[in-house]
């Protein structure tokens, strides 16, 4: 019996199938959704404790500051310009079409990326705050980087201290 070599069509379809479901495996990775939408969700998180869930912005410096955290961070997202539009309507439906056509521009073609302690400074987020809301992907004015992962350490010891003491608690002495 004579094994015969596949021809280069088959091959290169098998290739191309393999290279698709490689591809496809690593957009998802180890998280179900992307850091942009935990991001979102977290923000609106914080949006309707600050201000009330739905409730409309005031037109101020302050809702412009918080209008262009969120087109920066919607437009990231798939459908990103639908998105906002849509929270647009919701939280402010007192910005004119030419200012909200501005922000989606300007989050298309210059995209803005905040670190997690200078997002919680535009937003005046607290380490309190930040832990009763359980977001994670934001930091705090007054717990910086550092801080919180010296924390993150302890509690880590801390649940592997206890995991320990269980584990040494169950195992029955044999005489």
């Amino acid at each position: 019996m004579v094994n015969r070599r596949p021809s280069p069509n088959l091959i290169a379809a098998r290739k191309w199938e393999i290279k698709r479901r490689y591809e496809r495996h690593a957009k998802v990775g180890k998280r179900s959704r992307g850091m942009a939408a935990i991001r979102v969700s977290e923000l609106m998180r914080w949006l309707d404790d600050a201000y009330g869930a739905g409730v409309e912005l005031e037109p101020c410096e302050r809702s412009e500051t918080l209008i262009r955290i969120f087109a920066h961070h919607f437009m990231s997202l798939q459908d990103g310009p639908r998105r906002l539009s849509a929270w647009y309507h919701r939280y402010c439906p007192w910005l004119a079409l030419r200012d909200q056509e501005y922000f989606i521009s300007e989050a298309t073609y210059c995209p803005l990326k905040w670190s997690a302690d200078k997002l919680a400074w535009k937003l005046r987020l607290t380490d309190a705050k930040r832990t009763e809301l359980k977001i994670t992907t934001i930091g705090a004015i007054d717990c910086n980087r550092d801080q919180r992962a010296e924390r993150r350490k302890q509690v880590k010891a801390e649940r592997e201290r206890q995991r320990r003491a269980a584990k040494r608690a169950s195992r029955v002495p044999t005489i």
